[in-house]
């Protein structure tokens, strides 16, 4: 119900409400809101509010996004919550050339100033990477309780029928982010979950 993008500045109608940046907002920032805005709880919570089959800017404006000063002052491990959400983003968003601005103004480049690569596209990875954000916004928003996790997750029918079509069962988006709950919790956001 909420699926959030990084596009081109233009004009946009009432079916695609446009958040443009003010003052100081530059690409991490930018990096930080896409990531909120993308993550499981907050699509939850706009699912709350969305009436029909259109967010409406006033529904956008009311949705609860992580104050950006939480970013910094939460930390797993040795990486703060910020450091965390900017890496998972960037590789999920900058996987062509024509997102290579983004990219650059993030800092995704080389010692020569040269512009790195795209990141290559993997189904496993970027499902990895979503459910590594989740369980960051989940402490964020704080949630930890496991039961509402599961909870929150379970609110997503076509997702999770999707899933288990293709993975045998299993609610793998879910699995996933419980995991990662795990490992952040224990102070470690680079674990290599395999299930």
């Amino acid at each position: 119900s909420l699926i959030a993008a990084l596009v081109p500045r233009s004009g946009y109608g009432n079916k695609l409400p446009f958040l443009a940046p003010v003052g100081d907002f530059g690409a991490s920032d930018a990096a930080l809101l896409l990531g909120n805005l993308c993550s499981i709880v907050c699509d939850f919570t706009a699912r709350q509010k969305i009436q029909s089959r259109n967010l409406n800017k006033y529904i956008l404006e009311q949705l609860p996004v992580v104050p950006s000063q939480s970013y910094n002052e939460v930390m797993f491990g040795d990486k703060t919550a910020g450091q965390i959400v900017r890496d998972a983003v960037l590789e999920l968003t900058y996987t062509a050339h024509d997102m290579a601005p983004f990219a650059r103004d993030i800092g995704y480049v080389k010692e020569s100033g040269e512009i790195r690569p795209p990141f290559a596209w993997s189904e496993e990875r970027r499902l990895k990477l979503r459910a590594k954000l989740d369980a960051v916004f989940f402490h964020l928003y704080g949630i930890k309780d496991r039961d509402d996790v599961r909870y929150i997750y379970s609110t997503f029918p076509t997702l999770e029928r999707a899933e288990k079509e293709a993975y045998h069962g299993h609610y793998r988006s879910c699995e996933l982010c419980l995991a990662y709950v795990n490992a952040l919790a224990a102070g470690d956001p680079d674990a290599d979950i395999a299930l």
